[in-house]
């Protein structure tokens, strides 16, 4: 599987609220209709959340907390079938999806990242059961 992640800063016109609320109720659905053209398998929105569990990782493992207000996973298949999809996507599609993610995203700050899932836990049992 592999997802093209990212790390999402929000328009400087948006307060935090306005952002959530548009990528969850403008933004979202136009992202999960045309999904099928894009062979896009799956799309998920991390919305950041606040709380002291946060501060605790950071601090036991002394790393810096991101400060990006959410993450967008699109997942594909393969690196062909994400190419194959954007092929296909009309270019009208295509450019009213962009110019939406400019609405409310701070396209310059944020960082766009691709990886390939390599599942760990559960444990996948040859029956595709899994155990943990």
């Amino acid at each position: 599987m592999i997802k093209c992640m990212m790390f999402i800063y929000r328009a400087p016109h948006l307060s935090r609220e306005e952002f959530f609320e548009y990528w969850a109720n403008k933004h979202g659905p136009l992202a999960v209709a045309n999904a099928p053209l894009m062979r896009m398998k799956r799309y998920v929105q991390n919305h950041r959340r606040e709380h002291d569990a946060g501060d605790l990782f950071q601090q036991s493992r002394g790393c810096v907390m991101g400060d990006f207000d959410g993450v967008a996973e699109a997942w594909w298949d393969s690196f062909d079938d994400m190419l194959a999809g954007g092929a296909s996507t009309p270019e009208e599609i295509a450019q009213a999806i962009l110019e939406d993610e400019r609405q409310f995203v701070d396209i310059e700050r944020s960082i766009i990242w691709f990886a390939e899932e390599m599942p760990r836990y559960p444990v996948q049992q040859a029956d595709g059961g899994s155990h943990e």
